[in-house]
């Protein structure tokens, strides 16, 4: 899984544009790729090599069959999700009218959801400018980088975040996911992946 995922970031084109140092050994003909001892990077590698799954994903459900059934996502005048990414996080703006302020995105999943839900989605949506928005990257897992997938004929869209090294220590968050469904031609929030390890 984490080499897949590594292929499917370096086909993607998302990275910083850093080339790994490579030793390709005298007289051998293979690369050998080098990383800092004790590194997440090395243990990932070591554990990818052994078939061991490194990463555990814990999944937000905001689409059709949870409380949400699908939060409504601004697009633009193409159809495209609009999120922008600004120091270290992603903003996409909610168009959702369920949801005109914090306040009120509170007071609907308070009433219909278990204790400890709201604080638990705190960290995921903000108001800013007068609006609601939900994000990925505050609380120290800023973001590093960034790519979009689409399937199924575009009717679906993951977002793939990769987060800086300072997320992984203390607070062990790796990846996030945040996948996106079409319906109708609105863009909806569908689902939400946080992976630790």
């Amino acid at each position: 899984m984490v080499l897949a995922a590594a292929a499917l970031l370096t086909f993607c084109g998302c990275g910083d544009g850093k080339q790994p140092d490579v030793d390709t050994g005298s007289g051998s003909s293979s690369a050998v790729q080098k990383y800092p001892v004790g590194s997440y990077e090395r243990r990932a590698a070591d554990n990818a090599a052994l078939g061991i799954e490194e990463w555990v994903g814990e999944a937000i459900d905001f689409g059709s069959d949870s409380i949400f059934a699908g939060v409504q996502v601004e697009s633009d005048e193409n159809g495209e999700i609009v999120c922008t990414e600004k120091d270290g996080v992603l903003w996409c703006r909610l168009t959702d009218r369920r949801f005109g302020s914090y306040s009120a995105f509170v007071k609907f999943v308070g009433q219909r959801s278990e204790t400890g839900e709201v604080g638990r989605l705190s960290r995921y949506f903000t108001e800013a400018d007068g609006n609601l928005y939900f994000v990925v990257g505050v609380r120290e897992h800023n973001v590093k980088d960034i790519c979009r997938y689409y399937i199924d004929d575009a009717s679906k869209l993951t977002v793939t975040v990769a987060h800086t090294s300072d997320s992984r220590d203390p607070y062990r968050v790796v990846r996030s996911e945040i996948d996106f469904v079409r319906e109708n031609g609105l863009w909806k929030l569908d689902r939400l992946t946080v992976y630790r390890f």
